[in-house]
């Protein structure tokens, strides 16, 4: 779910910038400093809203630029458990398919796409009984099992800080297909 968050902490003023804009100074600075990382509680960031208070500042011996505790908005990702989304298929691998749910992917596991065999073809995952075929750009509805907890260093490796892995198993969920202006649910069940 995406949530709203206020956050506080210390800025800092170049006397260069004492001419300019405090709030969108310090919002630049505070998005360089949060957004893509994780933060216990609130989840992933995506974006600073807007600086919302700017305390008084402060200035130190030996140090050209002002401090200032400024309080901002921050927009937040955090999947939860038995959340129900809709996604786009980003990846096919044998195993299973990687699912864009917003800022993040979630898996689905082969056993997981629904109560059919699946068989890994040339970039598509096609049911046996059912017919049932899932490529890249297809839309697809499934509901989160299990959600880790953060792996920051995850991120120096080049994987996800959180992983999710999502099932479409159950009735109502599986690929989207538009008919229209209707959207209909393909059974995959």
């Amino acid at each position: 779910m995406f949530y709203i968050a206020e956050m506080s902490d210390i800025g800092y003023i170049r006397p260069l910038d004492l001419k300019g804009d405090v709030k969108e100074i310090l919002r630049r600075q505070f998005s360089g400093k949060y957004v893509g990382k994780y933060i216990e509680d609130l989840g992933l960031v995506l974006d600073v809203l807007e600086v919302t208070s700017v305390g008084l500042g402060k200035s130190f011996i030996g140090s050209p630029h002002i401090y200032l505790k400024a309080g901002f908005k921050v927009l937040t990702y955090m999947p939860i458990r038995d959340e129900i989304i809709e996604g786009e298929v980003e990846n096919i691998v044998d195993y299973g398919m990687f699912v864009s749910i917003g800022p993040i992917n979630g898996f689905v596991h082969i056993s997981q796409l629904g109560n059919d065999v699946f068989i890994h073809r040339g970039g598509i995952l096609q049911g046996k009984k059912k017919k049932v075929k899932f490529s890249i750009g297809d839309v697809v509805r499934a509901k989160v099992t299990a959600v880790s907890k953060p792996n920051l260093a995850a991120a120096l490796r080049g994987e996800p800080i959180v992983r999710v892995s999502l099932t479409m198993r159950q009735p109502g969920l599986g690929k989207l297909v538009e008919e229209g202006e209707k959207v209909a649910k393909v059974q995959s069940v």
